[in-house]
């Protein structure tokens, strides 16, 4: 190939051999120049001319173009005959050249294109250099009038203290910027010194490449200011500038391609330039669409005080976030996890090991901001669902965003492979018109796409991942604050459980939509491509292949919305089953005792057979849908080659392997469709249920009024207040009281059971919906409700509650709450574990416990509710003389009693009736009164009388039901009569417990992990349990025979079809497709007999783990059940049981149907080229010890 050149006073006649070999035609005249550069066909090839793609350049000196109609006039006669010969033009005037130059007469020049981008290259200057010189006149005028020594210094000074942190990101911005900016420099330089002119004349391509060079200056010191700047999100104007970079390199690169189409594959130093600038522009663009910097503001200042309790913790236990600190590379090959998995391959992972997550991933801070985000949309638009849906929305799309560029981009770059099959079959087959470099250009295409797919696809799996976690972390985090906030009639609609079903069931559905909302682009992306595969390779045959897919992925939608309502029914079974057997867990004393543990027995086996049902239901469903999946390969790919064979459109070996590989990458979009539908309809209603219960009343913000500590007196204040639980009812709750409270005040208040004692602590504390008066409060409150709250852990964390240990103050508190001798009893004192539900200690114990909680931290203002009731009267007059009246003379108390002889030392008794405080006035003035006070005194004495006298006969019963007594919950409830006889029976049941606890002072054992990797013991006892083991064989070899049947069908393919469509066929037409079908049916019912041996397997070895489980559960004694907390049992008989019914047979099967797909991989390799072993087993020998450390590790974890 080579240029040529005619003058339009040329006389001598040029061989048409020459024009149709030339690369380049040039006409040049007195006027101007009309440049053809053009894609010759082959020199044998009988095709003409008029057939092969032109791309025309028309220029005149001085930058006035030259048009269409005068170009004839310009061409000399005989290059006129020349190029009819050559088929570039006719009589008709519908030439090829007429063509271009009446429908592309500017747009697809480049000269219109560097105008273009001149033009705007000029906006850019002139709005930075006008943005820059408005912020510096702003600056001054500023700095004028606030200008004094002493605001110059505190700047100076803050700003020497606020020290920054230049992220990865930042760092890379600025390299990024450098290199396009000596990108440009460098063309200028080469066409300077090569004196080569680019498609365009030469003045307007300096002019635009000094352009270039003169804005990626100023963006570059734009860059660098922010540093001084410490901006933490780029400019708007920068942002816009990259992007439209992207543009103009993609555009750029579209006519490298073009160029590079004519010059027969020629690469260029411009084309290298322009294709190295995308990919620095791809990069920006990503970091102009996030908008941050990376700049990251440091105070170097101290703000906590040195002794602050959470000075320091975080390093001593918690390592730097490892992810916040990764490089670029790092990010994008995850190697920021390799010191984690090398500390996980020396020894077992603990907490300290694991590393905090990033900063920007914290819960407190996503829930902050997605409380502002909600906050702003209800100013906006008002509370609602679609409001909620809209801060959603909001929360995630700018990250949501950057998932979908690489989601695209892995759809795009998986159909790079079948698209090249094609060609890379035609240069083996010994078609090498251009020599061994197109090899090389196809193996490094098929490379960079695999690169490029693989890169994508972790990195938005990664992305979606983390964009869920971020968004499961606020709705948690929004979803508990609202149940804290929730009034009462909410409350009621609400249920503890249902609150919780929101936070783990709803939560995630929620976030898998996250999951598959990329699917929502990529499915119809996925279809177009393999339509567009299928037709450059079998033309019209294309659309029986697409008819086939969509049939297919028609005939799943049923199968999904069957398989929904199976485990709809699963999932209705196992909750019966799990209540079941929670019931039994909790009541294991009582069934022991009682010999009733083998009918319970029965009874989870009932259970469990029901649920075993329709577990078998839904696994054969699963077997027939992994059928269709396996299948559908085959399936589609006969439909469409008969439609070919029937149509007489040609095959050859490379359009059916092209064709084959298609198929195969059909399989994702045609069963994610169906799962995208469903995850989407659970998502909505999940969503429906959040925002319904987001939308929930809370507690009225007026209910009470806080006041300074200075500005009053009294402690607690109410006027004329009326409250009650339900807002609309005629006869409220509390009414009609009027109260004040002085700083340091003992005040009782008493009543008869249900005359609103607890209620009046509840307005109070603004529990209670207030419908009438006010309610004032100076200072902090401690509450002490009637039922223990005590928390999983040791006494001493439950009297700390997250405060620092002060020693002294803690010991006066454990005496003044009478817990000294209780703390003897155990062998490591306040450190002993308190079991599950305090099954180790007494009722009066765990109330002592919440007492001291509640002094420890020290608030003005204590609320009692009946603390007393769950004590002894020795116990509780110790509590009341060094507690209420010793360690806490000072602070104002209000505490409900039954008990008379703690009235006396009251500043104020409050006598409660039907909601009203009907007396109130010290202890010797409402005797006096003799209205209804005496008569509660004198009831609670002759009660009193009562109890002591009948302690001795209750001790015997006590004695002779004590297993029974431990077992009851009923003892820790308040009894007005029984308070002293509870205390002694639940001390003295709980005595023999508290003999479990070990030397450490734990009663509770932590459960047992395994280090390393799974031993093969286990595997083995998992694939021996049903038959022996017998089964499993059979179901290798069925996925082997497939395997072969698949192997095989390609090689009769390939060997079948003839290399080109010039060559004969090596048999007939029937005989081919007869053969293909025989082997895809042998394939599909070797898949059908695999997935239904692995499903049948896969139950009946989880029914027999549960039958060895539940028996040994049963049977275990009760040192396991004291030991043991009933959640651990839970997770095995729930969770562990679910992996074992539905996952675990199909996981292990996929782990070896992976290992023969890749043995049959290798051997197919291994017979063209026997050297891939070389590759194959140090590749291998990595992979095996990588995913040993990585199991290693998953397992310490888990």
């Amino acid at each position: 190939m080579k240029n040529t050149v005619f003058s339009t006073g040329a006389s001598a006649t040029v061989p048409l051999c020459s024009l149709l070999h030339a690369k380049a035609v040039t006409i040049r005249g007195s006027v101007g120049s009309l440049h053809l550069q053009y894609i010759a066909t082959s020199p044998s090839s009988p095709s003409p001319l008029s057939r092969t793609r032109i791309g025309l350049t028309l220029a005149m000196e001085g930058g006035r173009s030259l048009h269409y109609s005068s170009v004839l006039a310009r061409i000399p006669r005989r290059v006129q005959e020349m190029f009819l010969h050559a088929g570039l033009l006719d009589d008709s005037s519908g030439s090829i050249i007429l063509q271009y130059l009446r429908k592309w007469p500017e747009i697809y020049s480049p000269c219109f294109w560097t105008s273009t981008f001149a033009l705007i290259q000029l906006v850019f200057i002139t709005s930075i250099v006008a943005q820059f010189m408005f912020k510096r006149i702003r600056w001054c005028k500023q700095r004028l009038k606030t200008a004094t020594p002493e605001s110059n210094k505190h700047s100076y000074q803050e700003q020497k203290h606020a020290d920054i942190k230049l992220g990865v990101s930042y760092q890379a911005s600025k390299v990024c910027c450098l290199l396009i900016l000596a990108s440009h420099v460098l063309r200028i330089l080469f066409f300077q010194l090569q004196r080569r002119i680019s498609d365009c004349k030469y003045p307007p391509f300096v002019l635009g490449e000094g352009l270039q060079v003169l804005s990626w200056i100023i963006l570059s010191l734009a860059v660098f200011s922010l540093q001084k700047t410490k901006s933490a999100k780029h400019p708007l104007t920068i942002r816009a500038w990259w992007i439209f970079n992207f543009l103009q390199s993609i555009i750029s690169v579209v006519f490298d391609l073009r160029s590079i189409s004519s010059d027969h594959g020629y690469i260029g130093f411009t084309e290298l330039i322009d294709l190295f600038t995308l990919v620095i522009c791809t990069y920006l663009s990503v970091i102009s669409a996030r908008g941050k910097t990376g700049i990251t503001l440091i105070n170097s200042s101290i703000t906590e005080p040195l002794l602050s309790p959470a000075a320091g913790q975080q390093t001593e236990t918690k390592r730097a976030c490892m992810y916040g600190r990764a490089s670029f590379l790092d990010l994008v090959t995850f190697s920021w996890m390799s010191p984690l998995f090398a500390i996980g391959y020396k020894k077992p992972l603990d907490k300290n090991d694991v590393p905090d997550i990033d900063g920007r991933d914290y819960a407190d801070l996503l829930s902050g901001s997605f409380g502002r985000i909600i906050a702003d949309v209800e100013s906006r638009h008002g509370l609602s669902t679609l409001s909620i849906y809209r801060a959603m929305f909001i929360f995630i799309r700018r990250r949501a965003a950057i998932n979908a560029v690489f989601a695209i981009l892995c759809a795009c770059a998986s159909y790079v492979g079948p698209s090249l099959i094609n060609d890379l079959v035609k240069f083996l087959g010994g078609e090498r018109k251009y020599g061994l470099k197109k090899g090389y250009v196809l193996a490094a295409a098929f490379l960079s796409a695999k690169v490029v797919e693989t890169v994508a696809q972790r990195q938005w799996i990664f992305g979606a991942r983390r964009l869920g976690m971020r968004l499961r972390a606020a709705l948690i985090s929004h979803i508990y604050q609202k149940g804290l906030r929730l009034s009462c009639s909410s409350r009621q609609k609400h249920t503890s459980g249902e609150i919780i079903n929101y936070m783990s069931v709803d939560i995630q559905r929620i976030t898998d939509v996250i999951w598959y909302t990329n699917y929502i682009w990529m499915l119809p992306i996925q279809l177009s491509l393999a339509v567009y595969v299928l037709h450059q390779n079998l033309g019209a045959g294309a659309w029986a292949g697409l008819a086939a897919t969509l049939a297919i992925m028609t005939c799943n939608i049923p199968l999904t919305r069957l398989q929904k309502r199976l485990q709809s029914k699963i999932m209705a079974a196992k909750d019966n089953r799990m209540k079941a057997t929670t019931e039994v867990l909790r009541s294991m004393k009582i069934l022991k005792l009682q010999a009733w543990d083998t009918k319970y027995l029965e009874r989870l086996e009932d259970l469990r057979r029901e649920e075993h049902n329709w577990l078998w239901k839904s696994v054969r469903l699963t077997a027939l849908t992994t059928f269709i999946f396996w299948g559908s390969p085959a399936f589609i790919s006969s439909i469409t080659f008969g439609t070919c064979i029937l149509m007489g459109i040609p095959l050859t070996a490379g359009t059916v392997l092209s064709a084959l590989a298609t198929f195969r990458m059909l399989q994702d979009p045609i069963f994610t469709l169906p799962d995208l539908l469903s995850v989407f309809a659970q998502g909505k209603v999940s969503a429906d249920r959040v925002a319904q219960y987001l939308q929930e009343e809370e507690l009225k913000c007026d209910a009470i009024t806080e006041v300074p500590r200075n500005a009053t007196d009294y402690a607690v204040e109410i006027d004329h207040g009326a409250f009650s639980w339900e807002l609309e009812t005629a006869s409220p709750t509390i009414t009609d009281v009027d109260l004040k409270v002085k700083r340091g005040m003992k005040v009782a208040i008493c009543g008869m059971v249900g005359s609103g004692k607890s209620s009046l602590l509840s307005c109070i504390l603004g529990e209670m919906p207030k419908l009438a008066g006010t309610v004032r409060v100076s200072g902090s409150k401690a509450y002490v409700p009637q039922t223990a709250w005590i928390l999983s852990g040791n006494i001493r964390d439950n009297i700390l509650f997250g405060n620092p240990y002060d020693k002294e103050k803690y010991e006066k508190i454990i005496q003044s709450c009478a817990l000294t001798k209780d703390l003897e009893l155990f062998a490591n004192g306040d450190l002993t574990e308190i079991g599950e539900r305090g099954i180790n200690m007494s009722g009066g114990q765990k109330q002592r416990i919440q007492i001291a909680r509640s002094v420890y931290e020290d608030a003005d203002i204590y609320l009692f509710d009946d603390p007393f009731s769950a004590v002894d009267a020795h116990t509780g007059g110790q509590l009341f003389k060094d507690c209420l009246m010793g360690i806490l003379k000072d602070k104002t108390i209000l505490y409900v009693t039954h008990q008379v002889e703690f009235l006396p030392a009251a500043d104020l008794i409050l006598v409660m009736q039907d909601g009203k405080i009907v007396q109130k006035g010290k202890f010797d003035d409402l005797l006096q009164q003799n209205i209804g006070f005496e008569a509660i005194v004198g009831a609670h004495s002759q009660a009193l009388e009562s109890v002591i006298n009948a302690e001795s006969s209750s001790r015997v019963l006590s004695t002779d039901n004590q297993n029974l007594a431990d077992s009851e919950d009923e003892f820790e409830k308040e009894n007005d009569t029984d308070d002293q006889l509870q205390g002694i029976v639940k001390q003295e049941s709980a005595h023999d417990v508290s003999q479990d606890i070990n030397e450490k002072g734990r009663l509770t054992q932590d459960e047992e992990r395994e280090k390393g990797g799974i031993g093969k013991k286990v595997y083995w006892a998992y694939l021996t349990a049903v038959h022996g083991g017998a089964l499993a064989p059979v179901i290798v070899a069925s996925q082997s025979f497939f395997q072969i049947f698949q192997v095989a069908s390609n090689y009769w393919m390939a060997w079948a079809c003839p290399p080109t469509s010039a060559t004969t066929p090596r048999v007939g037409l029937g005989l081919l497709f007869f053969v293909y079908i025989a082997l895809s049916i042998g394939s599909a019912l070797c898949v059908l007999s695999r997935s239904m041996l692995v499903s049948l397997v896969g139950l009946l070895t989880a029914e027999k783990f549960f039958k060895n489980m539940l028996h040994c559960i049963l049977r275990a004694p009760m040192s396991f059940f004291d030991s043991t907390p009933t959640g651990r049992i839970l997770n095995r008989v729930s969770n562990d049981q679910s992996v074992l019914d539905l996952e675990m047979a199909n996981k292990l099967g996929w782990c070896a149907f992976s290992v023969i797909q890749i043995l049959g991989t290798i051997g197919v390799m291994s017979q063209v080229a026997w050297p891939v072993f070389a590759i194959f087993i140090p590749v291998t020998a990595i992979c095996y010890v990588f995913q040993d450390a990585v199991s290693a590790n998953f397992l310490a974890d888990k």
